[in-house]
């Protein structure tokens, strides 16, 4: 197959919101941000096709038509970029609550028949070019043969209840809620069954985290760390003897349990009311304060997952988010 010509050529990052703008459950797609590692290909959809192969009994080869008549799904979940591979212990906040359609990748598999010592799920999208210095032919990732058939991974048709735009990866594209978003290959047209980890520098070299002690192997970056995030209150909005709300999003990979709130950075945390996960979808968290003097103040919010997991206060991608807010006279 030729290489698609490409829209844009190189890396390339669209952020429209910052923490404080997430003020929505469900993110417009029009407002979630986007990223691409090595372009955005021109693709047809009409003549768009998946293969599935490696180690299965059946080989498929499906349309957009195909895919759309088998048994669709929606899902809710967290849409989280790893950050930049280059630096990964710099936080970037970029992330968003999207409800995503499309077939399960469990179905597909099922389809094809899986052979036995089969432990990984290739996924290869269109887009090529230069990453880091290097050319690369295909942007390629893996993922567990167990998350594949978990039931909650999508070859994805649409996002928010619309078709997939060519910027979000359109006409298709892979989602693997609890997974940061690299793993979610997009301009998909190829999952292979393997018996082995994928051998692209997108899987060997860029996306494996060294333990923070130094020692040990890199592992990938799969799963969603714990994270949180403060949407309200800023800084100006809040006065002296008034009480607000501190609020935000707190998730990860499993059900985050607990969400503590500063309001003196750090010295004290209180537990904050967290909501029930919908689905794969970021939780709500609000916590009451009434300020009893003016001045500056650090507040800062840390998301606990039933596992124990926790947010960092040292540098990595999911460290405690924290804002600086300074209370004011009433007016």
């Amino acid at each position: 197959m030729r290489a698609p010509v490409l829209l844009r050529k190189g890396f390339g990052l669209i952020q429209k919101l910052r923490p404080e703008h997430m003020t929505s459950f469900i993110t417009p797609e029009a407002d979630l941000f986007t990223v691409w590692h090595l372009g955005v290909p021109d693709v047809c959809a009409d003549s768009w096709t998946l293969t599935v192969g490696g180690m299965v009994s059946r080989a498929l080869t499906l349309s957009l038509e195909d895919l759309a008549g088998l048994p669709q799904t929606e899902i809710t979940a967290v849409h989280e970029c790893a950050g930049s591979p280059l630096a990964p212990t710099v936080p970037q906040r970029r992330v968003g609550n999207v409800r995503w359609g499309g077939v399960r990748l469990s179905e597909l598999l099922h389809l094809a028949g899986i052979e036995e010592g089969a432990a990984y799920v290739i996924s290869t999208g269109v887009d090529h070019g230069v990453y880091d210095g290097t050319h690369h032919q295909r942007y390629e990732k893996d993922l567990p043969l167990g998350k594949a058939l978990d039931g909650s991974v999508l070859v994805a048709l649409a996002v928010n209840g619309e078709a997939l735009p060519v910027r979000r990866g359109g006409p298709l594209r892979l989602v693997v809620p609890g997974y940061y978003g690299t793993n979610s290959t997009k301009w998909l047209d190829s999952l292979t069954v393997s018996d082995r980890r994928s051998g692209s520098a997108f899987t060997t070299k860029y996306y494996m985290d060294r333990p923070e002690n130094g020692s040990g192997s890199p592992s990938p970056v799969w799963e969603l760390a714990p994270n949180s995030c403060l949407v309200s209150p800023l800084d100006g909005d809040v006065h002296v003897g008034e009480p607000v709300e501190i609020r935000g999003w707190a998730w990860a990979h499993e059900p985050v349990t607990s969400v503590e709130v500063t309001t003196d950075g750090g010295r004290t945390w209180n537990p904050a009311q967290v909501a029930t996960r919908v689905e794969h979808g970021w939780q709500g968290f609000g916590f009451p304060w009434t300020p009893t003097s003016v001045g500056e103040y650090v507040i800062a919010c840390r998301a606990t997952t039933g596992s124990g997991a926790t947010q960092p206060d040292t540098p990595r991608r999911n460290r405690i988010h924290q804002r600086v807010i300074f209370v004011d006279q009433p007016a």
